[in-house]
């Protein structure tokens, strides 16, 4: 531990007591995979541990039915208020294949620890532990920071698990789209001639997107999912339905990317003979992670304490992770979503990283994660120095 820095035994003492009972908690969550905005299981298993555990608990917060809020006794105003965030919906068919049940026990683990060390000490600040549901589609969090839940925090953080370590990752700004062709049916054995085929219209622009991402940039990303292309073979389709994801660095990029696809589409439409609609996923547009510097390095330092260094501890990383509405999180207030690895054998989503997310290293490595939030939290908490830093920085990064 280097000179100077406060230690906080109490947090990390806390959270070892609550290890194996986190554990199990889980291991549950774990065992009882559910998509977003059905996580009836967790949010009871969650919001139940936590209200046993000493916490006031809201559930159904906010205007949705699977999430929650907790906060410690009764909370004191005019004082710094730190959010710690919990993840638990999983994906379809491979279950926590993003490890969303260690995601929701790391936040109750760094959540006591902060709660631990201010009760003990007597410090004039506030913890509050929110339950988020819907990442993996449906933007929780955004309803959340619509309904005013991050109104009077702070600062933010939350961990996510994967195959390496990483202090500030490159997460992607993302938007949705359904894309519908509509054509005209026609016997397509008879009289194939009668009909606008929606289908082709669907897979030539499909292909134009597949052109056009080559001559996108590195960090442009696009994939879709077809699901309609017909009833019959015989029938001529005269409906066909595409989504899109479209990533990019920032929400400029991705607006540029919409924009561009589109015109794929009304090419292809006019080519068929087909009208095409493009209906984008309204209120579920995902941002950039804008990790904050001074939190991320404080997160850092306290995990390298615990003997964890990531290699972007001493320079930024360019691993990309994907996309998050935690990034929405940190367009609001400051916020840090470190990557922590655990032994998988394979990236996430993926079934070798569902049966990994249940393992006892894995565990083991989200709780020595969590120690180094709790701290870094604490240190945020308790320092006046540290808090204006962070703020002069996402100041700084939002033109403020």
């Amino acid at each position: 531990m280097a000179a100077g820095k406060t230690q906080w035994g109490g947090a990390l003492d806390a959270i070892d007591a609550a290890a194996s009972s986190l554990q199990l908690l889980s291991l549950d969550i774990h065992d009882h995979p559910e998509e977003n905005f059905e996580e009836v299981h967790a949010h009871a298993s969650l919001t139940s541990w936590l209200s046993r555990n000493g916490w006031n608990v809201t559930p159904e917060a906010y205007g949705l039915n699977t999430a929650f809020e907790a906060r410690r006794h009764s909370e004191l105003p005019d004082v710094p208020t730190l959010a710690v965030l919990c993840e638990y919906d999983a994906l379809p068919g491979i279950g926590h294949a993003c490890g969303h049940n260690l995601i929701a026990v790391s936040g109750l683990a760094a959540g006591i620890g902060v709660a631990a060390e201010l009760e003990a000490r007597g410090i004039a600040a506030n913890i509050r532990v929110l339950g988020t549901p819907a990442e993996e589609g449906g933007g929780g969090k955004i309803k959340m920071i619509d309904a005013g839940a991050f109104t009077d925090i702070g600062a933010a953080m939350m961990l996510h698990p994967s195959p390496v370590d990483v202090l500030r990752p490159n997460v992607l700004a993302i938007d949705t789209c359904f894309v519908e062709f509509r054509g005209r049916n026609a016997h397509a054995a008879a009289a194939p001639w009668e009909g606008s085929n929606a289908l082709d219209a669907l897979v030539l622009a499909y292909q134009a997107v597949g052109l056009l991402r080559q001559q996108s940039k590195p960090d442009v990303r696009i994939h879709a999912k077809v699901h309609h292309g017909g009833d019959k073979p015989n029938i001529i389709p005269d409906r066909a339905v595409l989504e899109f994801y479209v990533r990019g660095r920032n929400d400029a990029t991705v607006d540029d990317m919409a924009q561009r696809l589109e015109a794929c589409c009304r090419g292809a439409a006019e080519a068929t003979g087909c009208t095409v609609s493009v209906t984008w996923q309204e209120g579920e547009r995902y941002s950039d992670m804008a990790n904050n510097d001074p939190l991320a390095m404080t997160f850092g330092e306290r995990w390298r304490d615990l003997g964890v260094s990531a290699p972007d501890l001493e320079q930024r990383s360019t691993a990309g992770f994907g996309s998050t509405d935690m990034g929405n999180v940190s367009h609001v207030v400051p916020s840090i979503h470190p990557l922590y690895a655990i032994p998988a054998t394979s990236g996430n989503h993926t079934p070798d990283f569902t049966a990994a997310a249940a393992s006892d290293q894995s565990h083991a490595a989200t709780f020595v994660a969590a120690k180094a939030m709790a701290q870094a939290g604490l240190d945020w908490l308790t320092d006046a120095d540290l808090r204006q830093r962070a703020q002069d920085h996402f100041d700084a990064v939002h033109g403020d």
